[in-house]
């Protein structure tokens, strides 16, 4: 029989005479389903299979078994009231007793005074089911809840799992910002200290020994050794304020920014520097440019550093959904994954206030760090608005 048919079948006990197969056929010729039991405690059996109703004489409730029967229609689902139709003898039963208990135990019970017609218990039998539809109704709509709760409850410990991992992976992030940013102070500190510095205490040297100097050639002299003196202090300090900030940047967009950077790669560093870069994709976020510039120009010094000689390249565009990738790849040793074991992937998440668009401000983006070992290369990504890609091509 299948579970539909369960669902909606009539239970019939009626242990005096043949009262059960007369109502059985009777309903048989109506279409319905029924399920003849002879004990109270077959007929719970039943009723844990499934049931549409349950049809039943007075008689039946002073079964010995009465008493579990009816602690298993207490015990019902909230969404369930299994109908209950039951005939009595009419007028005071001296049964009332055990009619009241079935009531407050079954919610639902309808009471027919024999005898009945077959009218009658069909209609009573079709009022039945079509209570019990709508409580299968409830039941799926209860279980849907209850499915749907699990799945929020599933998505939020998901998303509190992924916001303590974004939160650890941020600190990280600013931790190696922090470590970036002190190096350059270093280096800026490091040149202002041994270029600009001592260029100055030069100048100021030979100030003075100009104003001891009484010969005409050699004053023209010394005026010419601290013009360039100045010159290259003058030049200093621009190309500072130019890696720092340069104005490329600002006015032209990110694309020849990137173009301005790989040319002073090959002219201070002699770098095979190269530049692919799309200006249709630059961010229009001023912040979103600066830190796309420092990252690239950290890459490209790190190429140049552990990669002499080797060509290193950048490209930079527009993958879709508000997308931009940059890729700075190189030739050198790279390092072995398999070292790595299961730390061969890091991310970590940079969250600014907007998301990012070419055509918005703002920035919203995810940084990765990953091991490729079929390519043996190292690669750094900025995702989802932007991606930033370092890739070693040889291990």
């Amino acid at each position: 029989m299948s579970q539909l048919h369960k669902d909606e079948r009539v239970i019939i006990i009626a242990p005096v005479g043949q009262d059960a197969e007369a109502m059985a056929a009777a309903l048989k010729s109506e279409d319905f389903e029924t399920k003849i039991c002879q004990r109270l405690d077959e007929c719970t059996r039943q009723m844990a299979d499934s049931a549409g109703a349950v049809l039943l004489t007075e008689e039946a409730l002073e079964s010995v078994q009465a008493s579990h029967f009816l602690d298993v229609l207490s015990a019902q689902s909230p969404w369930s009231e299994l109908p209950l139709i039951i005939l009595t003898s009419g007028g005071e039963s001296r049964r009332a007793g055990l009619l009241d208990l079935a009531a407050a135990a079954a919610g639902t019970v309808t009471l027919l005074e024999r005898p009945i017609s077959t009218r009658t218990l069909m209609r009573s039998v079709q009022v039945a089911l079509r209570s019990r539809r709508r409580q299968y109704q409830v039941r799926d709509l209860v279980r849907q809840l209850a499915s749907l709760n699990q799945t929020l409850e599933q998505r939020v410990a998901q998303r509190t799992t992924e916001a303590v991992e974004r939160a650890q992976k941020l600190r990280l992030l600013s931790a190696e910002l922090s470590l970036a940013e002190e190096r350059e102070r270093r280096r800026i500190a490091q040149v202002l200290h041994d270029d600009l510095q001592q260029m100055l205490m030069a100048a100021q040297l030979h100030l003075r020994s100009l104003d001891k100097t009484e010969n005409a050639a050699k004053r023209t002299e010394i005026i010419r050794n601290i013009q360039n003196m100045l010159e290259r202090s003058f030049n200093l300090t621009r190309s500072l304020s130019v890696e720092l900030s340069p104005p490329v940047l600002h006015d032209h967009g990110l694309a020849a920014a990137l173009e301005w950077l790989a040319a002073q790669a090959r002219k201070d560093h002699g770098a095979k520097a190269s530049v692919d870069a799309d200006s249709s994709a630059n961010p229009k976020a001023i912040d979103v440019g600066v830190f796309l510039f420092q990252a690239v120009r950290e890459l490209l010094l790190n190429a140049v550093k552990h990669a002499p000689g080797s060509p290193v390249h950048i490209t930079m565009k527009g993958t879709g959904l508000g997308k931009l990738r940059v890729v700075v790849s190189d030739r050198g040793p790279g390092f072995d994954p398999a070292k790595y074991g299961q730390f061969r992937r890091y991310v970590a998440d940079r969250q600014c206030a907007r998301p990012w668009h070419p055509n918005n401000a703002g920035c919203s983006s995810r940084l990765i760090f990953s091991a490729q070992p079929e390519a043996s290369g190292v690669a750094l990504f900025v995702d989802p608005e932007l991606e930033l890609t370092l890739v070693k091509d040889r291990v």
